[in-house]
């Protein structure tokens, strides 16, 4: 799917989209949620979820470099 098709998508259906073809990546926290990194066929997409929730509040295609190097996580200790 083409990150075009997975916007033009209700949440259901994105949500149905990560499941069936997302590589999940990582996670972080980021006020009341937990946000989960997928990749996806040319882009990558953000399922978040309300802290103390079991569901998808909602998912937004990720541009913003900087919101995605908040999941890489280095140890250095050692080097």
């Amino acid at each position: 799917m083409q990150e075009a098709d997975f916007i033009r998508l209700d949440r259901q259906r994105r949500l149905d989209a990560v499941r069936a073809e997302g590589e999940y990546l990582g996670s972080r926290a980021h006020g009341g949620h937990r946000v989960h990194l997928y990749r996806m066929d040319g882009f990558f997409c953000e399922l978040w979820m309300r802290l103390g929730w079991n569901q998808v509040e909602w998912i937004e295609v990720a541009r913003n470099t900087e919101v995605l190097s908040d999941y890489v996580k280095l140890d250095l200790d050692g080097l």
